[in-house]
């Protein structure tokens, strides 16, 4: 790929969080990371929860399914963050429902019982399912289609508008679209695949709409989400505010890393994904592989961002060429490629 010369803007949000105390569900990920970091810069206390602990940042170890082991950590917080969710279509649906649905309600009963002023749940753009006119908003209805992921999102949504409903909290939703960025499993998983001998399978000749969401942009949302009070109560989509043909998007991560990307008609990709993703996962390799990813790389087209816009302020300030600059030199650094 050409090396872009970056011309992102230097001023990022910056709204003081001097005195905020706020709590992250799945700290230890990639975007609990990301933005705990930030909240950090500006100014707030930040602690969190995931399966392993981090004393130095906060973290306690416990899971959402059972936050009696570590609820009394929400003593003094007044934001909770849910990142924390099975994602991708690959988990069996019992599994993905427990943590999905019934870890986003304990949690919130949670965040209830110990006095919470805010709980911002992060749902998907998959919640629209995967047919839906191009971009469509939040005023458009989400829908169940028997794909795993996208049903418990949708499901998991449904408790956290009841509890507004009800007024016991105030609530934020966030519909993110495809958060990527240096380390994400939007850039490690595709080049894995890419350099395998099967190559990274695209349906439809890499027609599909992809939507992203660079690490950068997704968290200076999240800080315009916390800080505003006219978000509670809100759902919000989150992207990069564009959407990216498949074969172009991952045509950059297969040129950088030299890797393969086979595409398939969809009523082959489909059924071929869950066959060699079972059975990989089978052998006990991991692998996102299954007929639901295959789904989400075809969908007819992207998503607005024009209430996040409106009522946030929210803009996109990573392009995607800078972004792939980034990736390229955080994979080179890491080993991921060798090219």
């Amino acid at each position: 790929m050409t090396p872009v010369t970056d011309t992102t803007p230097a001023t990022r949000p910056a709204p003081s969080l001097d005195g905020r105390s706020i709590f992250i569900t799945g700290a230890n990920g990639f975007i609990g990371r990301a933005l705990a970091q930030r909240f950090r810069e500006l100014g707030a206390t930040v602690g969190g929860v995931d399966l392993a602990g981090d004393a130095d940042n906060n973290v306690v170890a416990g899971s959402t399914v059972e936050p009696g082991t570590w609820e009394g950590a929400l003593a003094g917080v007044d934001t909770v963050i849910h990142t924390a969710a099975l994602l991708g279509a690959a988990h069996p649906l019992d599994r993905s429902r427990e943590v999905n649905v019934m870890g986003t309600s304990r949690v919130l009963r949670a965040a209830i019982k110990a006095d919470v002023a805010r709980f911002v749940h992060l749902s998907s753009v998959a919640a629209y399912g995967f047919d839906y006119p191009d971009g469509v908003d939040e005023t458009y209805p989400v829908q169940v289609c028997g794909d795993v992921y996208t049903d418990t999102k949708v499901n998991s949504e449904a408790v956290v508008l009841a509890a507004q409903g009800a007024g016991e909290i105030d609530t934020t939703i966030i519909r993110p679209g495809d958060v990527w960025g240096p380390g994400s499993v939007w850039v490690r998983s595709p080049i894995a695949e890419m350099l395998k001998p099967t190559g990274f399978p695209l349906p439809s000749g890499g027609n599909g709409i992809f939507s992203p969401v660079y690490i950068d942009n997704f968290v200076d949302g999240m800080v315009l989400t916390i800080a505003s009070d006219r978000a509670a109560g809100q759902v919000f989509t989150i992207t990069d505010g564009v959407g990216v043909r498949c074969a172009d998007f991952f045509g950059h991560l297969a040129e950088m890393s030299g890797g393969t990307i086979r595409t398939l008609p969809m009523s082959v990709a489909a059924p071929l994904a869950d066959v060699l993703g079972g059975l990989l996962r089978r052998l006990g390799q991991p692998s996102d592989l299954c007929a639901g990813t295959m789904w989400l790389l075809n969908r007819p087209g992207t998503y607005s961002i024009g209430k996040a816009r409106e009522v946030l302020g929210y803009e996109p300030l990573v392009s995607i060429d800078e972004g792939m600059n980034r990736v390229q030199e955080w994979a080179g650094e890491t080993g991921l490629i060798t090219r």
